[in-house]
């Protein structure tokens, strides 16, 4: 009976340990993807269901994966709490979607080997530091989109105001081209204004409102646009001024125009990466995508709301219809 008892206690150690060593892979033992998306707003989401798109068609499932989808709500501290934990249960892979949690998943994974595939960071130099790294980037057209919005406008000599996160790297680096796609234009000006937190985003938006500008420039700024719909569009909407989308899920929501990139694509790119990198391949070795191609999209209740007059001399789909 002794040596039973012995038996019985070392066969229920080998369990114990045999579970906590499956936790890496999840509760039913399959390999883990994470995908880390910084909050949720339309092109975030088109982004998810790119990547899930992106790995199906590449061969991975959920049948076979234990695929771990969790959001930041816009709170990069929380991005890094959630990559530390996909990193701790030894991931095959961590997907992250925006720059923030792209930064906070590359930081996490740096030391233990862990691959991270970014998707939607626009400016892809703030990874190049980082090892075991790819991604898909969306870097906007801006001289593409100020073709539309001094179409839309019918004039060139514009004030446009622009918002932007102080929290996020890539932001200062597309107001800066867009400038200077501006120079392009006699009389156009660029009015800046960071925002702090989206506390501050109704003050700046009114701050702009006050300093004359004619319309709104909107950039793939998370914060900012997480806040496009409830807080900025009804304060330009009340003034009659026009805001201008950087993608198509902004101008369904109520800004005028754009010339947008899909973000199915730029998620599709970054699930493709992830695939291949689970069936073997370095993260070093493939390749950043680069989705930059925009097409032409407006909404035409809202040019008929704001007395927009569409220019033949634009080719665009309209959103509303």
């Amino acid at each position: 009976m002794k040596n039973f008892k012995k038996l019985l206690a070392f066969v229920l150690t080998l369990t114990m340990i045999a579970a906590f060593a499956g936790c890496g892979s999840g509760d039913s033992g399959k390999k883990t993807i994470g995908i880390i998306q910084f909050g949720s707003h339309a092109s975030l989401n088109n982004c998810y269901d790119g990547i899930m798109k992106g790995l199906e068609e590449n061969g991975i499932t959920e049948e076979e994966y234990n695929i771990e989808y969790v959001n930041s709500n816009f709170d990069a501290s929380v991005s890094q709490t959630q990559a530390n934990n996909f990193v701790n249960k030894n991931a095959a892979v961590i997907i992250a979607i925006s720059t923030p949690s792209a930064v906070a998943a590359a930081n996490a994974a740096e030391e233990n080997g862990v691959p991270v595939v970014y998707c939607a960071v626009t400016d892809a130099t703030v990874m190049e530091n980082y090892g075991n790294v790819t991604g898909s980037s969306d870097i906007p057209n801006f001289e593409k989109q100020l073709e539309v919005v001094t179409a839309f406008m019918n004039k060139t000599d514009l004030k446009i105001g622009v918002l932007y996160s102080t929290e996020e790297s890539s932001s200062p680096v597309q107001v800066e081209s867009l400038k200077k796609a501006a120079e392009k234009y006699d009389g156009m000006e660029i009015y800046d204004s960071a925002v702090a937190d989206i506390n501050t985003i109704d003050a700046k938006t009114n701050e702009l409102i006050e300093r004359g500008v004619d319309c709104f420039v909107n950039l793939l700024d998370n914060t900012v646009v997480g806040k496009l719909e409830t807080n900025i569009l009804p304060i330009t909407n009340e003034k009659k001024i026009p805001v201008f989308g950087s993608e198509i899920e902004q101008v369904k929501v109520g800004c005028a125009a754009s010339a947008s990139i899909d973000y199915i694509d730029v998620g599709s790119a970054a699930g493709k990466a992830a695939a291949e990198i689970i069936g073997g391949k370095s993260a070093s070795d493939i390749e950043v995508a680069y989705i930059t191609d925009p097409t032409n999209y407006y909404n035409s209740e809202v040019c008929a709301a704001l007395d927009l007059t569409v220019p033949d001399s634009v080719t665009a789909e309209d959103v509303a219809e």
